[in-house]
Formats: structure tokens, C-alpha cells, sequence
């Protein structure tokens, strides 16, 4: 047997090398506040959830679209749809989540009713009315279908690209985010790095420009970032919407998705073939997730064929 100090050294050894990372790894090294935005540049509106970064532009009387963007990455993933959109008449809004890019990252919980809630006041505070159409990508769908199953009568169309439908099916580590404190050390030495690695993994495959990882790591050092991360992952927001999704009815939907996507699975896309009313699928061969700039001018195409050119 060890003597006992020699168990004592053994367990401050272990101690450190479990609490040293944490310490060590901490990113969080700025606030989110008036000068840093005024620096950042971009628009601004304080909701009661917090203040949200958002852009608005094109015809100020064009049809509406709403640019939703996914679980990780800002609302530049839309940078190649913005042109295309307004080009056609449209008036678009695209904004950037909370917990994400330049939008507060509020201490609650992320669940979908959060999103939802967020969408529903920024569309209150820019006095938009009327129906608008949905754009959503991945995450951003679950949102856009979330939206549209409340508010049916403020949605004139649905565009789901790469949409998630039951991102924790199968997967440990949602159990994991469950367990207080060993889910907090894993969110700061394994999970924010992960989804930094993910994100630029995703740039490089789909030939972003390299500006783009840049951006994505800058929004990952403001404080409440790995909080707000952790807390989407412990709620519903990431588990299945089957039945969000089949209570649309006949709500006219466009389904985009690449047939090399890794992220979401061919079943689910089967799924939602067979339970949206009034769906159009289109199956981009040899794509992936980041299909929106991978194949970015036939995504444009179909988006702008399927609203209509205004």
C-alpha cells in the first residue's frame, strides 16, 4: 500500500491535471457591450430577451424573407443568399441567434421556445407584418418550422436546407451535457474546441473563404458563448421535432439537401417527404452540409424560383 502521503500527492496530481485545463483553457476574454458593437459595426435592437445583431436590407417594399442560420455559425452563413434575394425583389432579414455571433448571450435556458420567442420580438421591434417566408438552415429550420406551427397564419412559405430533425438521436454525449459540473469541465476543454475544429472543418470543405473561420473563432471569445452552448445541449432544442415538423400541414415547404451530408441522415429527409403536405425536394448530388455555399448558385436558383421572383 501507498503510505499516506503519497496518496495525498497522487490526488493533488489528479486534481490538477482535471481542474488545470479548465483553468487554463478558459477563451471567454471579452464582454459583449455598446463600445464593442459600435467597433463591430451592424445594426442593433434590444429585445426583451436581450440584444439581438441583425441586418435588413433590400426593397423596403419587397416580400419579406428571413434568413435563419444554424446551432453554431452566425448569420454570415448566409452571405452568399443575401445578393441573389435582394436582387430578386426581396426585402431580407437575416439575424444572429442568441448565444451566437454579435447577439447577447442572455443566462437562460436555450431551449426552442427561446429561439421562437426571439424571432417572434425581432419581427415585433422591426414592425414587420404580414406573412413572411422562412429560410432556415440546419438548426435554423427547427426554428423556422417551430415558427410556423404557432404562427401558420405569418408564414407564406418554407425553405428547410439541410434541416435537422432529431440531432441527439443516438448520440451519448447529450446525456453526458446532463451531469452537473463534469458537463461544465467538458463544455471548456473538449465541446468549444470541437465546435471551433467542426466549424472550420465545414469552411474548408465547402470552400469558404478563410475570413470566415476567423469570424467564427472571434464570436467564440465573448462571454456567455460556452454557457450558452452548454445549455442548448441540456434542453429540448436539439432533440426530435417528427412531430413539429408533421403538424404543418399543407404549408408549401422547399427541401434542399446534399446527398453527401454527413450531419443529417437520409431517413430523416425521407421522413419529411412523407409527412409535409405540400413539399418540393430537391437532392443535391455530391454536396454536403454547407451546402449553402458549396453549391451556392443552384441553391440560389431553387430559393428564388420557389418564392418567386418579385
Amino acid at each position: 500500500m501507498l503510505p499516506g502521503r503519497l496518496w495525498l500527492v497522487l490526488i493533488l496530481v489528479v486534481a490538477l491535471a482535471i481542474f488545470a485545463p479548465y483553468l487554463v483553457l478558459r477563451r471567454e476574454a471579452r464582454t459583449l457591450d455598446a463600445p464593442i458593437r459600435a467597433a463591430l459595426g451592424g445594426s442593433y435592437v434590444a429585445l426583451p430577451g436581450g440584444v439581438t445583431h441583425y441586418e435588413l436590407s433590400g426593397p423596403v417594399d419587397g416580400p419579406v424573407v428571413v434568413l435563419i442560420h444554424g446551432g453554431t455559425i452566425p448569420l454570415f452563413t448566409w452571405d452568399a443568399q443575401m445578393p441573389p434575394l435582394r436582387d430578386a425583389g426581396f426585402r431580407v432579414l437575416r439575424y444572429d441567434h442568441f448565444g451566437r455571433g454579435y447577439s447577447d448571450r442572455p443566462k437562460v435556458t436555450y431551449d426552442r421556445a427561446v429561439y421562437r420567442k426571439q424571432l417572434e420580438d425581432l419581427l415585433a421591434a422591426l414592425d414587420i407584418e404580414g406573412p413572411v417566408n422562412l429560410l432556415g438552415v440546419s438548426f435554423g429550420a427547427t426554428i423556422a418550422a417551430t415558427y410556423a406551427k404557432a404562427h401558420p397564419e405569418r408564414v407564406a412559405k418554407l425553405v428547410l436546407i439541410a434541416p435537422v430533425v432529431d440531432y441527439a438521436e443516438g448520440k451519448a454525449l447529450f446525456g453526458l451535457a446532463k451531469v452537473p459540473l463534469l458537463s461544465e469541465w467538458y463544455a471548456r476543454v473538449f465541446s468549444v474546441r470541437a465546435t471551433v475544429a467542426r466549424a472550420n472543418g465545414f469552411f474548408q470543405a465547402s470552400g469558404a473563404d478563410p475570413s470566415y473561420a476567423q469570424r467564427f473563432e472571434e464570436q467564440t471569445r465573448f462571454e456567455g458563448y460556452e454557457q450558452a452552448l452548454l445549455s442548448m445541449s441540456r434542453t429540448d432544442a436539439l432533440t426530435s421535432y417528427h412531430d413539429t415538423y408533421a403538424s404543418l400541414g399543407d404549408q408549401q415547404t422547399l427541401l434542399l439537401w446534399g446527398s453527401e451530408d454527413s450531419e443529417i441522415p437520409r431517413e430523416h429527409m425521407e421522413f419529411l417527404q412523407q409527412n409535409l403536405g405540400d413539399v418540393s425536394f430537391v437532392e443535391l448530388e455530391g454536396a454536403g452540409h454547407g451546402v449553402t455555399i458549396q453549391r451556392k448558385e443552384e441553391v440560389n436558383r431553387q430559393i428564388v424560383e420557389f418564392l418567386g421572383t418579385q
